[in-house]
């Protein structure tokens, strides 16, 4: 028993003890641990989808306003079909489905 021992203490060496120590506090007692870096990480993958979306939102209104700017029987259409807007002395039925 006493063999197994000495064996055990010359394999484990006092600088992978330090070594051991080192990781165990850098991976999870330091400020920048690894589960705030996860965290941080998942945080950064959502905002990006979500600048991704926007982005694309920005575009599509971007090119409905250039088309309305330049269409006079589109943006007609528009007011009368999202805003009912009517023209003087106009009737306007509206159908709910």
């Amino acid at each position: 028993m006493g063999n197994i021992l000495e064996i055990a203490k010359e394999r484990i060496n006092k600088y992978w003890i330090a070594v051991g120590v080192l990781l165990f506090l850098f991976l999870f007692l330091n400020d920048n641990n690894l589960f705030k870096r996860l965290d941080y990480n998942r945080q950064i993958n959502q905002l990006e989808k979500e600048i991704d979306l926007y982005t694309a939102e920005r575009d599509a209104n971007q090119k409905k306003l250039n088309m309305l700017s330049s269409d006079k029987e589109g943006l007609e259409k528009l007011a009368r079909e999202q805003y009912q807007m009517v023209k003087p002395n106009e009737e306007v039925f509206i159908i709910r489905e």
